[in-house]
């Protein structure tokens, strides 16, 4: 009879276990789901019409060319001081980068879009 009672013992401890380790496995399942639907979603930025864009960047005749990469849309101009850097937020751009020698523009969720939008509408 004692034996029967330790075995019902070890057989209830089994099943508090499973059921222990089950809940702690939801709850890790259930942290992480949380905080990857919690963070903040970046929405895209309006894209401006493409006489806008031009003329945050100083006119049509100060565009040389330009070109893509991944987010980042490369644009070289003649005259760098023509550059309206409020007009260039205001058309969607989330941030740039001006070098002696061309102007880095950030388009994080949709630089394709705006890039064709611009250079090859």
């Amino acid at each position: 009879m004692l034996k029967t009672l330790l075995s019902f013992n070890d057989d209830a401890l089994l099943i508090v276990s499973i059921i222990a380790i089950s809940l702690l496995v939801l709850a890790v399942i259930c942290i992480v789901l949380v905080k990857i639907l919690s963070k903040k979603r970046v929405k895209s930025l309006p894209i401006a019409s493409k006489s806008e864009y031009f003329e945050a960047l100083g006119g049509e005749d100060n565009y040389i060319d330009s070109s893509r990469e991944g987010s980042r849309i490369i644009v070289h101009l003649k005259d760098y001081s023509k550059i309206n850097k409020e007009k260039i937020k205001e058309a969607g751009v989330t941030g740039f980068i001006e070098k002696s020698d061309k102007l880095t523009l950030v388009v994080k969720d949709n630089a394709e879009e705006v890039y064709e939008k611009i250079f090859n509408a």
